[in-house]
């Protein structure tokens, strides 16, 4: 008699499944309805985004804008390109091509902005303003890139001051959240929307303990472990700086004293910025007029656990201090956007516009810096459109089956 065929249990299944990429899984929906419900289940799910957030893979959002009827709209056509870490760092020249196989999602009608992403979902906002009445009217999209799956746009507000917004989700229950903030007068007003909830109303929060200091827009909150963080310095003086944290459980604040040395910047010009390396919270500023530092808290929310990761001359970089200040006259940053696998390698970018490469690749081994050449093409000969990569998102998305809310 022939063996009889081996038969693998259902957990082993899901073991092997969960390694595969999104757009397989997707395929592999039509096998079976035994295998539909299994990749459809929320367990799987779960365990897929875990398996998706261990990959050493970064990826790579490029914005390309068609003008249409001689400019009277704009279509703007987002791509997302997922990119193997250490290929960047091995070859910091190419050019990313946005084609067919890649995820796209077309933008009609007013600029629309990517605010961040989280286990897999991206969140855009669009931002219109009245001529009639000076107001400003916002609306939100959340877009899954690996499914090629987004939402119809919702949570709209209109209002007299500007908004911004920031993107996350709880921990405990994987619930995401939308959180909006403004300026009025001496404080700051913070609203929250919850996804899941389906009705989509805004609704007033505590405000942020100190006001907000101005930073690179990208980076005004930073996603890390349940929490949203941005950078304050009350009343501009910055010893008394501190790292703002809300907890999106709980809807409270925490805060942290930022690392010692950054009391020594005094020019408003020398903005500082916070970020995420290596899943650690990094805090950069620009020291004394000649190095560019970076701290890592080792340990989220230990104050004790700051570490300083690098501090790299601006002759190191070819940034001169004086080209900066003549050409800016305003604020300036260098923003650390990827750590390659042996953290050995940067990738730096710069918010200089006039620079004609705005990301630089820093090599902590033997202190060398070189410019890269990463740029963005619908086609492997054609750049004419001047498309944009946005290195903010390198290391925030994840690919997952998460559904849209």
């Amino acid at each position: 008699m022939p063996p009889s065929p081996a038969v693998l249990s259902e957990d082993l299944v899901a073991e092997v499944l969960s390694f595969l990429p999104v757009k397989s899984l997707v395929c592999f929906r039509c096998v079976s309805k035994s295998w539909k419900t299994l990749i459809s289940e929320p367990t799987f799910v779960k365990l897929h985004l875990q398996k998706s957030q261990s990959q050493s893979l970064c990826t790579l959002i490029t914005m390309h804008k068609d003008h249409i009827l001689h400019g009277i709209y704009e279509v703007e056509d987002y791509s997302l390109v997922r990119y193997p870490i250490n290929r960047i760092f091995e070859n910091p020249s190419f050019t990313l091509v946005h084609d067919s196989h890649s995820h796209h999602l077309k933008m009609e009608g007013n600029p629309t902005f990517i605010v961040g992403s989280c286990n897999g979902l991206v969140l855009l906002v669009r931002k219109s303003k009245s001529i009639k009445d000076d107001h400003k009217s916002y609306c939100l999209r959340v877009w899954n890139p690996a499914t090629w799956t987004s939402s119809d746009f919702f949570g709209h507000f209109r209002d007299i001051e500007t908004f911004h917004f920031a993107f996350g989700c709880v921990n405990s229950t994987g619930s995401f959240k939308v959180v909006a903030f403004c300026f009025r007068k001496e404080t700051m007003e913070v609203r929250v929307l919850n996804l899941d909830h389906g009705d989509y109303l805004w609704r007033n929060i505590e405000t942020f303990p100190v006001v907000p200091y101005r930073v690179f827009e990208s980076h005004e909150h930073v996603y890390l472990s349940g929490t949203l963080n941005r950078l304050s310095i009350p009343n501009e003086t910055v010893e008394h700086s501190v790292i703002v944290s809300l907890d999106l459980e709980t809807e409270t604040y925490n805060q942290y004293m930022v690392p010692c040395g950054f009391d020594q910047v005094t020019h408003s010009y020398n903005t500082p910025t916070i970020g995420v390396l290596g899943g650690c919270l990094c805090f950069s500023f620009l020291h004394k007029e000649t190095d560019f530092v970076v701290w890592q808290m080792k340990k989220f929310g230990i104050e004790d656990s700051w570490t300083q990761l690098l501090k790299i001359s601006y002759h190191t970089l070819r940034i001169g201090y004086d080209f900066i200040i003549s050409t800016l006259r305003s604020f300036f940053q260098l923003v650390p956007s990827l750590l390659s696998e042996d953290g050995d390698s940067m990738i730096l970018e710069s918010n200089l516009e006039s620079l004609t490469v705005q990301t630089i690749l820093y090599n902590m081994r033997d202190n060398t810096a070189k410019q890269t050449q990463i740029i963005a093409s619908r086609t492997t000969i054609d750049n004419r459109n001047g498309d944009r990569v946005y290195w903010s998102h390198a290391n925030d998305y994840v690919e997952s089956l998460v559904p849209i809310p």
